[in-house]
């Protein structure tokens, strides 16, 4: 069960786009001015911090990674520090930062579909600081270490 607080009354709720869709579309709350829709704009090569208007709690145990969507990231649209991470004990508004890579700006309206949210269970180990490590057969080698 993913708990949702709605922090204002017309910010629209994640929802899934089909049956087996693994992550919830997430949508952007923009304070509109009289009868004009506010539009955020994201110029070229930007970030901009856009609100969703909720706040949310993953069940126990769980962690809410909020994605790029693969139709925005094609233009050059995505979230800046992909994944997002929503810790359980984070009770705030969900913000998604989108960085605009493409060469014109981007514009965002309220309501319209900025990313996707994950949720998926997690381990937080205690940590033990240990002397070594046992010998494997890769040891350290690292980037490049199987070829190209």
């Amino acid at each position: 069960m993913l708990n949702v607080v709605k922090l204002h009354p017309d910010a629209a709720l994640p929802t899934y786009a089909y049956t087996e869709s693994a992550a919830m579309d997430l949508c952007a709350h923009l304070l509109s001015s009289g009868a004009h829709s506010f539009v955020l704009t994201i110029p070229p090569n930007a970030v901009k911090l856009v609100g969703t208007g909720l706040a949310m709690r993953p069940p126990p145990g769980h962690v809410i990674l909020v994605c790029s969507r693969s139709g925005l990231a094609a233009r050059g649209i995505f979230v800046a520090n992909a994944p997002g991470v929503v810790d359980p004990d984070y009770t705030g508004e969900i913000k998604v930062a989108l960085y605009n890579g493409s060469q014109e700006p981007h514009f965002i309206r309220h309501r319209d579909r900025i990313a996707q949210i994950l949720i998926v269970p997690f381990a937080a180990p205690e940590l033990v600081v240990v002397d070594a490590f046992a010998p494997t057969v890769r040891g350290d080698k690292g980037f490049g270490s199987t070829g190209d």
